[in-house]
């Protein structure tokens, strides 16, 4: 709430931002909706061909809290960067809430960019790890990228599960 104030001036001088001393996006987004309503539509994931994604923020949770204890299982930790190198879905906003989650933070890479553009981001960011699916993977050993600048990168098969996982829950829940 802004404080009241006869002028911009004064206003700037008496604001103050109400900061808590602990705050985490990720969960203020995402488990706090959870919480009170689990199956409350998070995210409405619309394809080309008409059929539609229904994510709930229950969902969200249990995905983001997935992905975020794999990648602490994988040392990326608080203030680590983190790639991440997928086509828009829903499993990208988990990739992001994950992240927030463990206090690190997201290099979002669009997949419209050329090998040449990837490599220079994967290898100048600092990035601890990598998000990405099995197309990322193909992507990059077909150009004979290296991905050795993440020090922590899930082999294609993991990835692929990992997304086949995803997707068999989504059907499950489109179902319901």
């Amino acid at each position: 709430m802004l404080p009241d104030a006869s002028d911009f001036d004064e206003l700037t001088r008496r604001f103050r931002w109400d900061m808590p001393a602990r705050y985490n996006i990720g969960a203020s987004c995402c488990d706090r909706w959870a919480e009170t309503d689990p199956d409350r539509l998070a995210i409405l994931h619309v394809h080309a061909d008409g059929r539609e994604d229904r994510m709930s923020f229950g969902w969200l949770r249990e995905t983001s809290n997935k992905l975020a204890n794999a990648l602490r299982a994988r040392g990326v930790k608080r203030g680590d960067r983190v790639a991440v190198y997928l086509p828009q879905a829903p499993e990208v906003a988990a990739c992001h809430i994950a992240i927030y989650k463990l206090g690190a933070v997201v290099l979002p890479i669009a997949v419209l960019f050329g090998p040449e553009a990837l490599s220079y981001r994967l290898q100048n960011s600092g990035s601890k790890a990598l998000i990405t699916n099995a197309a990322g993977v193909v992507f990059a050993m077909k150009r004979r990228m290296s991905l050795a600048c993440c020090r922590s990168t899930a082999p294609p098969t993991a990835s692929a599960t990992f997304t086949a996982n995803w997707r068999a829950r989504r059907r499950r829940s489109r179902r319901r």
